[in-house]
C-alpha cells in the first residue's frame, strides 16, 4: 500500500528522466533540429492539443473516483510516511519508458525523445489533483491491491497539535 500522490510524483520523476537521457542521447546522434515548418510542425501543437483534452477528461474521472475510496479499517495501519526525497522516481517505469524511447529517438531522430513528455504531464497533472483533494477534505489518498486490482482507500490526516497559548496553557 503506498500513497497515490508519492506514486504519481515518483511516475513523473521517471518519465522527466527518460525524456532527458533519451533527448540528450538522440541529440548527440542526430544533433537537434528546429521544428519543421508547415504542416509538419503543427503535428506537436495537435499532440500538445490532445494531451491537454485528455488530462481534463481524466482529471473529471479521477475526481469521482477518490469519492468512492473506502476508509481503512480500524485494524489496519497505513505505512509510515517515507520522505519523497529518498525515491525521487521509479526504476522500473524509468526503464519501460526509456528503452523504446531510446531506440526510436536514435532511429529517427530527436524529436521522439520528447514523446514522455505526454505521460509526466500527466502525472504531473494527477499529483496536483491528487495534493489539492487531501487538502480538500482532510484525508489521505492510498493504493492498495485489492483481488487483483487496485482500490483506493482514505485515512485521515494525523491529528495537529492543540494549540497553545504563551503561558503553555491549552486554549480557553
Amino acid at each position: 500500500m503506498d500513497r497515490i500522490l508519492y506514486h504519481e510524483t515518483r511516475a513523473t520523476g521517471a518519465a522527466l528522466a527518460a525524456t532527458a537521457v533519451c533527448a540528450v542521447a538522440g541529440g548527440a546522434v542526430h544533433g537537434f533540429d528546429p521544428l519543421p515548418a508547415g504542416d509538419a510542425g503543427r503535428f506537436p501543437l495537435w499532440l500538445l492539443g490532445l494531451v491537454v483534452l485528455s488530462v481534463l477528461v481524466e482529471l473529471a474521472v479521477e475526481v469521482r473516483r477518490f469519492r468512492k475510496a473506502v476508509p481503512l479499517a480500524d485494524d489496519v495501519e497505513p505505512p509510515p510516511d517515507e520522505p519523497l526525497r529518498e525515491r525521487l522516481f521509479l526504476p522500473g517505469l524509468f526503464a519501460f519508458m526509456a528503452v523504446p524511447t531510446l531506440v526510436a529517438a536514435l532511429v529517427w531522430g530527436t524529436w521522439p525523445a520528447l514523446f514522455p513528455l505526454a505521460s509526466a504531464a500527466h502525472w504531473a497533472t494527477q499529483a496536483l489533483l491528487v495534493a489539492v483533494w487531501e487538502r480538500r477534505n482532510g484525508r489521505l489518498l492510498w493504493r492498495k491491491p485489492t483481488m487483483g486490482d487496485v482500490g483506493l482507500a482514505t485515512s485521515p490526516l494525523s491529528p495537529r497539535p492543540p494549540t497553545r497559548t504563551a503561558t503553555g496553557a491549552p486554549p480557553g
